[in-house]
């Protein structure tokens, strides 16, 4: 029987803490649910400067029988999470893949089931649950607006969901193998500091006709959020570029009150003032209006997301519990050969 392959992708940046429970996440699904797929592996690391790469080795030492294919890349250079991120395109084999943070997890849901499901999208995501200090959370007010921003959209093209205000869960994002075949895309992307992931979308939803975006109610990934997150450390490049994002929707909107609404969202995104930001911001009023409008059908959609994170946590501990166990295995081999040196 012919296999399917699919491609787990890893980008990591100091996750020595993380990438041997984000590393026994992937072997779960793989153990549970792979028997019909053949699986790579690419790790690509952008300049740690702790144990991630030494652990990640190591774990791939203990694992390979689950891999037809392993790539490390790894040369100690930080080029940054853009660059880290494009450069491992070419080397995904197959149509079916997933690019991950290496801090984050991935859930006990069978993720192969839904890219078979789901794969027809140019886009799909799922639903965020967040990973704080070991517990897993859900944030209802980020699935409301999720869930909202699906109601309020579907049937539209990507990029009006993109010009208002409206929530992905990027973490959870599959896309379609034909963008990492577009070189045009990917130096679009370089051009950005340390946000990948709506460049991208706002990239293709400019470039392409009819690009398609299904929101699933399912849990993919367990977003971890600790005091090292890019969007708090890097706060300022983080707004720098999201304002370059906003820039190019600006640079390709022919519409006058699109531009508009654009050049407000700018405006009120500059601004230093948390609240005026909201205040101010047409956007805002435009989406309260949309909710309102379709309050019934988003309604409907929330009383349907899931919020079992009983079973979640559940699924985090026991992969805590494993990586821990390995862990472990891997000092008493260290100590024994310590031991046995003369």
């Amino acid at each position: 029987m012919n296999k399917d392959k699919f491609t787990f992708a890893v980008l990591t940046y100091n996750h020595e803490s993380y990438i041997i429970e984000h590393l026994e996440s992937i072997k779960f699904l793989i153990e549970t649910f792979g028997a019909a797929y053949h699986f790579n592996l690419i790790i690509a690391d952008d300049g740690s400067r702790d144990r991630t790469v030494e652990l990640a080795n190591q774990w791939i030492s203990a694992n390979t029988d689950l891999f037809t294919d392993i790539k490390v890349l790894a040369d100690g250079s930080n080029k940054g999470t853009c660059f880290n991120y494009t450069r491992l395109w070419p080397l995904i084999e197959g149509d079916l893949f997933k690019i991950t943070a290496g801090d984050d997890i991935y859930s006990c849901i069978d993720l192969f089931k839904e890219v078979e499901t789901l794969k027809n999208n140019d886009f799909f995501s799922g639903l965020p649950l967040l990973l704080i200090d070991g517990k897993i959370e859900e944030s209802r007010s980020t699935i409301f607006h999720i869930l909202a921003t699906d109601v309020i959209y579907k049937g539209k093209k990507l990029i009006e969901r993109l010009r208002g205000i409206s929530s992905i869960n990027t973490p959870s994002l599959f896309c379609n193998k034909k963008f990492l075949k577009d070189n045009e895309l990917s130096n679009f992307i370089n051009g950005f500091s340390v946000t990948e992931d709506f460049p991208m979308i706002v990239k293709i939803a400019n470039s392409y006709e009819n690009v398609t975006f299904a929101q699933a109610k399912k849990i993919y990934i367990y977003y971890r959020r600790t005091s090292g997150s890019t969007y708090l450390v890097r706060g300022s490049d983080f707004d720098l570029d999201k304002l370059k994002a906003f820039d190019y929707m600006l640079s390709n909107e022919k519409n006058w009150l699109d531009r508009l609404i654009l050049k407000n969202r700018i405006y009120c995104y500059k601004l230093n003032n948390t609240p005026m930001k909201k205040l101010l911001n047409i956007g805002y009023y435009l989406y309260l209006f949309k909710i309102i409008a379709n309050l019934r059908s988003i309604t409907q959609a929330c009383s349907k997301s899931p919020s079992d994170t009983h079973l979640h946590q559940s699924h985090y501990d026991l992969i805590v519990k494993r990586a821990n166990a390995f862990l472990i295995n891997q000092q008493n081999k260290l100590t024994s050969q310590t031991n046995e040196t003369p």
